[in-house]
């Protein structure tokens, strides 16, 4: 920026030019009308033996309707008027020296000219009408253009009997009326349309867009000549039809108005329709005849529809390219949300390449629950807000549910990938009035130069590089971004071997292939002792088509993903119930029965229907019952997991939250959520006799699970060290292998029926 010298005044720069202010305006439009006036089709008018001579276009005319069409400033409008009346009376003086009545008819009749023209100026649409002409508008403007305006002048050029005698008034209002009817036809309508449409550019290269007009301009050329050669040589054989130039005046014009921008179209439109009020000039002087006066007519006629033919061809052709402009940015737009998608993506890496050569595959976590729990405005919403937050980060395009794929920015640092997780794992959003969160996965895989390749096929290959990544971070719960100098052959088998398990989830859920294990969970004091009652969990396995179980790492994050974890949940609460009652002398015995439940049954309304009609039916008391949900599904839902857990919890069930101490709000989130039981999760379990930073979560999570009168349960006790440690801490029932591994329910049922089993507490 460029700082003047001290003491020195700065002098104002204009915004604009002159020509832009209103006395520049009101000096330009003045100086083109007056102009406009000293340019006349002469022709000999001749009306009941009285001649004179006349022009057959009032070019004037045609500017001061167009200049009361557009310009809103009517001071502007009045003073052209003016300007343009003191012209025709120093013409008009020149010509007929000394004559005062003219003169003062004149002023009159520029009087009312001025009113007539700004009356029509609103009927057409006005100047407040700057929009786009639609058709519409143009069979209005053509109305009040064409017909009224010129009909109206040749009234007003009628008044001249009060001067003259009726023949020079009758002729005065023929000559009127055509003169204002081709000046409105060659200046107004085209100007009017250049002028609201601006510039607009047009595809095709600079061959064609020369070569064929040229052609087409030689080709009228010929078409005229031709025809006066014809013409002259059939003189005496009238039964002969011959082709008129008119079709090929037509091809011509049409070929202008499709492939050139509105100004240059118009600018050919208005020349070509001065061509033809010249070329009808030799008729005008035949107007005194009837036969003339129709032949005139039927002239101004084709001119008329010449012109109203390009305007609405032009109209139609403007409104099909707008048309497909739409489209064509509207399939590259998320239909949800308003932000780009693939196709975007693919268009912007073909038009202007990044300047990091890497894409990024973001993958937020559990938004499919999150959708399913609060609908589509919510999604839009997080995605909509996601993409704010990153937009100086990186270009966020929209793939899927919880899907994008980022550009990063031209000015990104180093360790833009890093701030970028950080900046999600952050944002917070509020559904119901609740905060939720969710956890963000990141892969980033390289984008190599093109070269032979097909552009889309090197941008499709890098973003499966980078969905791969992504979901192995998330299978193997890594927040940091993951980069593609990881083994990319490994992923995409392990992608691959995913899709061959959800086909195999699915297809076992679907027939009911479903085998229920448990796994005791024990009263820390008592656990070296026979167990006398029946607590535990209830654990799913699938068996495929050749009889093998499917652990749950293989088929949960299958299932859920399709969107079908309500399903299984329900499959699962019918299996249970179907084999208690097959041990029905076992039921007296079952303490505390778990059932996991998933984040998508928590946001399910038919999954909560479909539940209390099973619970209705139970062959448990429902306090027997213990619903286990982890708290990351908690978190992803919280309004509607706290309805559907408080609402069990009245029945009698009891609640568990499964996990806890994984998510970032874990102790918040007991005030908002139901729960009788608290499970620390088996990865603070594990090294919690080391007395580190496990330990003390785990002393703080006993303490606030005191606090909130709930029960603890170490998950993954497996060596009696960690067993003392939690006797320390105080926790009251574990659940691991060094008790009792996961065993088929029905056997653990089939042993309570033989033997006495006393209530121990």
């Amino acid at each position: 920026m460029c700082v003047p010298p001290p003491g020195k005044p700065v002098s104002p720069q204009p915004a604009t030019g002159w020509w832009r202010s209103r006395t520049g305006k009101i000096l330009l439009w003045g100086l083109l009308c007056v102009l406009a006036q000293q340019v006349a089709i002469g022709y000999r008018i001749d009306f009941f033996g009285g001649t004179a001579e006349a022009s057959l276009i009032h070019l004037h005319a045609g500017l001061l309707l167009a200049l009361a069409l557009l310009e809103p400033d009517r001071r502007v409008v009045l003073a052209t008027l003016g300007i343009t009346a003191l012209g025709w009376a120093a013409r008009q003086w020149s010509m007929e020296p000394g004559q005062i009545a003219p003169l003062v008819w004149g002023a009159l009749m520029w009087v009312l000219l001025v009113a007539w023209t700004l009356a029509c100026a609103r009927w057409a649409g006005g100047p407040e009408s700057h929009g786009r002409l639609d058709r519409h508008g143009l069979s209005r403007l053509a109305l009040y253009g064409l017909l009224v305006y010129p009909a109206g002048c040749a009234l007003l050029g009628g008044t001249m009997a009060v001067i003259a005698p009726p023949s020079e008034a009758l002729s005065a209002a023929f000559q009127m009326f055509f003169a204002k009817q081709f000046g409105v036809a060659v200046i107004t309508l085209p100007l009017v349309v250049a002028w609201r449409e601006g510039r607009q550019s047009f595809r095709g290269g600079r061959a064609a867009g020369w070569a064929w007009p040229l052609a087409l301009i030689a080709g009228l050329g010929l078409s005229l000549w031709a025809s006066q050669v014809v013409r002259g040589g059939l003189a005496d054989r009238p039964a002969v039809v011959l082709m008129d130039y008119r079709f090929a005046l037509f091809v011509v014009l049409a070929w202008f108005v499709l492939r050139l921008p509105p100004r240059r179209s118009m600018l050919a439109l208005s020349a070509a329709l001065f061509c033809l009020v010249l070329a009808v000039s030799e008729s005008a002087a035949y107007g005194n005849t009837v036969l003339g006066l129709f032949n005139l007519l039927h002239l101004a006629a084709e001119v008329n529809i010449l012109l109203l033919a390009m305007l609405y061809l032009w109209v139609i052709s403007r409104d099909r390219r707008e048309l497909s402009r739409r489209l064509a940015e509207e399939i590259q737009r998320d239909t949800l949300t308003g932000l780009p998608n693939l196709r975007a993506l693919r268009r912007r890496m073909a038009v202007a390449p990044p300047g990091r050569r890497e894409l990024g595959f973001l993958l937020l976590d559990k938004s499919d629950s999150l959708v399913t729990g609060y609908g589509l405005d919510m999604q839009a919403a997080v995605v909509g807000s996601m993409a704010a937050r990153l937009s100086d980060l990186a270009d966020v395009y929209v793939l899927g549910t919880g899907q994008f794929a980022l550009i990063p920015a031209k000015d990104a640092d180093d360790d833009v990938w890093e701030r970028l997780i950080v900046r999600v794992e952050h944002a917070e959003f509020v559904a119901d009035g609740q905060p939720v969160r969710l956890l963000p996965y990141l892969g980033v895989a390289s984008l190599p130069e093109a070269g032979s390749e097909p552009l889309a096929d090197v941008v499709d290959t890098a973003l499966l590089n980078a969905s791969h990544l992504a979901f192995d971070a998330r299978q193997h719960g890594e927040v940091r971004p993951r980069y593609s100098d990881i083994d990319d052959g490994r992923l995409r088998h392990a992608h691959r071997q995913q899709l061959q398990d959800a086909a195999t989830a699915l297809a076992c859920l679907r027939n009911e292939r479903l085998v229920l294990h448990f796994q005791a969970i024990r009263r820390l004091e008592h656990a070296a002792e026979p167990a006398l009652t029946i607590s535990g969990e209830v654990l799913c396995r699938l068996r495929d088509e050749d009889g093998r179980l499917i652990p749950p790492a293989r088929f949960m994050r299958p299932i859920e993903a399709a969107g079908r974890g309500a399903e299984l949940d329900l499959a699962v609460i019918k299996a249970l119930f179907r084999l208690l009652r097959k041990y029905p002398e076992a039921l007296p015995y079952c303490e505390r029965i778990a059932i996991n439940l998933t984040g998508q049954s928590l946001a399910s309304m038919s999954f909560q229907v479909e539940l209390r009609t099973l619970l209705a039916d139970s062959p448990l008391p429902l306090s027997a019952l213990c619903f286990e949900v982890t708290e990351s599904a908690a978190i992803s839902s919280t309004s509607a997991a706290s309805r559907l857990l408080r609402d069990l919890r009245a029945r009698g069930c009891q609640i568990a939250i499964d996990d806890f101490g994984t998510g970032m709000q874990s102790f918040a989130r007991l005030k908002e959520l139901p729960a009788d039981v608290i499970k620390i999760d088996g990865s603070f379990i594990r090294n919690v006799a080391q007395r580190g930073s496990d330990h003390a979560l785990v002393q703080a999570t006993v303490a606030v699970a005191g606090v909130f009168g709930a029960e603890t349960v170490a998950e993954f006790v497996e060596d009696d060290i960690t067993a003392d440690c939690l006797r320390e801490l105080h926790v009251d029932w574990v659940q691991g292998d060094l008790y009792a591994p996961p065993r088929p329910l029905s056997e653990i049922l089939a042993e309570a029926l033989p033997r006495e089993l006393q209530y121990a507490p």
